[in-house]
């Protein structure tokens, strides 16, 4: 669509304003090419304004798109599986570390039991600098994450558990 006809289409649809309304107006007066395309949108436009006809739907198209919705098989829901073992291994690889950093301390601690003193335990240095408090607490971060992770798990195991039986 050109310029012009598109300035025309506004004109005859009324939604140009009053100083483009006076321009095409004066245009119209003065260019024969102008006007010659303004009367044939004229007429494109009274043969849209009567051929053209509502049509409605039958009285049963709703129903029959309702029946035919009914029809189509109604998509399953994706199921994640999480293979247990995996879970498993992962949390046994974590106790088996908090289990031998355990053992790694007291068999590295040199005891002083005496009678008159509680129990001490004396922690080498290089014991110290290879496990920094940064180290650990990033290692406890980590385990509590993952200890959340399956808490959730579970309960939502329990969950849909419940719901499955018709408890709510």
């Amino acid at each position: 669509m050109t310029k012009q006809e598109e300035q025309l289409w506004n004109y005859i649809d009324g939604f140009c304003s009053a100083k483009e309304k006076a321009e095409i107006e004066t245009m119209l007066m003065k260019d024969e090419q102008f006007h010659q395309l303004y009367v044939d949108l004229l007429e494109v436009n009274q043969q849209l304004s009567v051929n053209v006809e509502v049509d409605e739907p039958s009285m049963s198209f709703t129903r029959n798109v309702m029946e035919h919705v009914q029809r189509e098989i109604a998509p399953v829901k994706l199921k994640t599986k999480v293979d247990h073992r995996v879970v498993y291994a992962i949390g046994g690889f974590f106790a088996l570390t908090l289990v031998s950093i355990l053992v790694y301390a007291f068999a590295t601690a040199a005891p002083d039991f005496t009678m008159k003193k509680v129990a001490t335990f004396n922690l080498e240095n290089k014991f110290e600098s290879l496990l920094d408090p940064a180290v650990i607490g990033a290692f406890l971060f980590l385990n509590a994450i993952l200890l959340l992770i399956y808490l959730d798990s579970y309960l939502r195991r329990g969950l849909m558990k419940a719901q499955k039986n018709g408890e709510q």
